[in-house]
């Protein structure tokens, strides 16, 4: 029997079918919201979707889920995708800015009980340099499939943020 990343890169190969690759990080908190508008996508476009849900568990019927995989899987699967899906926490982003794809980013917002630290900030700057693009309404998530299918990568990866998030934490621990 093949294993699911070796049927995922033949499909991608192949051509037959987009992959669309979700990733909702291994927060504690379920993100059901993302989850919900992706599966009702999948099911009017037909296309394979395949996620890591981590504590999402909600029953759905159009998207391929798994909770908790090894980061090479994941990689595995961001590198099989057309356009990745993912939720707005740094170690996701990352690995979808270093492999180069087309990547929706849609923050966990703290208000919404989704997560307790605001991952809007990182997605907005990413944003902001077209690195990512950022989806805060759900309902509009067919629309930013079809624009991460036209958006052209931005490569190699080269951001300020990196220097940003540096000069905050030692700004924070120079002050306890």
């Amino acid at each position: 029997m093949e294993t699911f990343a070796e049927t995922l890169s033949q499909s991608c190969v192949r051509r037959s079918a987009p992959v669309i690759f979700v990733m909702l990080g291994t927060n504690p908190y379920p993100f059901e919201r993302l989850l919900a508008a992706v599966d009702c996508w999948a099911a009017g476009s037909g296309e394979k979707v395949v996620a890591q849900v981590g504590h999402t568990t909600m029953p759905v019927d159009h998207v391929e889920c798994h909770d908790f995989v090894s980061h090479d899987r994941i990689r595995e699967w961001i590198d099989a995708a057309e356009v990745v899906i993912t939720q707005g926490g740094f170690g996701s982003l990352r690995d979808c800015l270093v492999a180069g794809k087309p990547t929706i980013a849609v923050p966990r917002l703290p208000e919404r009980g989704e997560c307790q630290d605001q991952q809007a900030e990182i997605v907005d700057a990413l944003a902001a340099e077209e690195r990512v693009i950022a989806l805060y309404d759900v309902d509009l998530l067919p629309q930013a499939i079809e624009a991460a299918r036209q958006r052209r990568v931005v490569s190699p990866y080269r951001s300020n943020i990196p220097a940003i998030v540096a000069e905050a934490v030692e700004s924070a621990l120079h002050l306890k």
